[in-house]
Order: structure tokens, then C-alpha cells, then sequence
């Protein structure tokens, strides 16, 4: 009986892990960031709760092939997701550089940012020690 329980709450987490996996392919391919962060969020929860389900004394080899072949679908998902958000950011990073180029890097002490900074503030007692 404890085997039969542990087998259905596998399968409900496996429903679940798939379920999400789904929402954060679709989140990926909408680009939304929101969406995504929180199907993210669910996904890595659920594969918590389907991580304490698994039983640990026998491991996957209890497992019928169904399952397995579930788990290893799971696996080759969250690989090609975690290769998407990498190819992503690195697009997102060239695109910021491209819009928001890096600033020029100032001499030590040339009258730079922070002495146009004090000029304009409250702090002008530091603009003479600045400058």
C-alpha cells in the first residue's frame, strides 16, 4: 500500500513538473519576464516536492520505465530551458550595451562624475575637496 501511495504522488508531481515545465516554455518563447520569473519559481518548488516523493532507499530502479522515461523527458526539458535563458541573457547584455554604453572610464583624480555631483547638491562643502 505505502508503494501504491508513493507511486501516485509521484505521478501528481511528475503532472505537475511537466505542467510547469510547459508554463516556463511558454513564458520563454512570450518573453515575459514576469510570467516567467514566477512559473520559474513554481517549477523549482515543485521539483523540491517531486525530489522528496522519489523513493530514496530504492531510487530511480523502482521506478517503472514510464516513469523513468518521464523523468529523463523532465531532465532533457530543464537542460534545453537553462541553455535558452543563457543564449537570452547574452542577447539582453549586448542589447544594454548597445543601448546604455559604458561610461568612460575617468583619470584618478580629473574633475569627473562626483565632483558635478557636489557642485549641484547640498554637500558643496565637498566640491572644493572633490575637484
Amino acid at each position: 500500500m505505502a508503494a501504491n501511495h508513493s507511486s501516485l504522488g509521484l505521478e501528481a508531481s511528475l503532472s505537475t513538473v511537466e505542467q510547469l515545465l510547459d508554463d516556463v516554455s511558454s513564458a520563454l518563447l512570450a518573453g515575459e519576464p514576469l510570467v516567467l520569473e514566477a512559473a520559474s519559481t513554481s517549477l523549482r518548488q515543485a521539483m523540491v516536492d517531486m525530489a522528496r516523493v522519489v523513493p530514496a532507499a530504492t531510487g530511480l530502479k523502482s521506478l517503472d520505465a514510464n516513469m523513468r522515461l518521464r523523468l529523463a523527458k523532465i531532465s532533457l526539458t530543464l537542460t534545453q530551458q537553462r541553455e535558452s535563458l543563457i543564449r537570452r541573457a547574452v542577447v539582453v547584455d549586448r542589447t544594454l550595451v548597445t543601448v546604455l554604453p559604458q561610461a568612460q572610464s575617468l583619470a584618478t583624480y580629473s574633475g569627473g562624475v562626483k565632483a558635478a555631483a557636489y557642485r549641484g547638491g547640498s554637500a558643496r562643502i565637498y566640491a572644493a575637496v572633490a575637484t
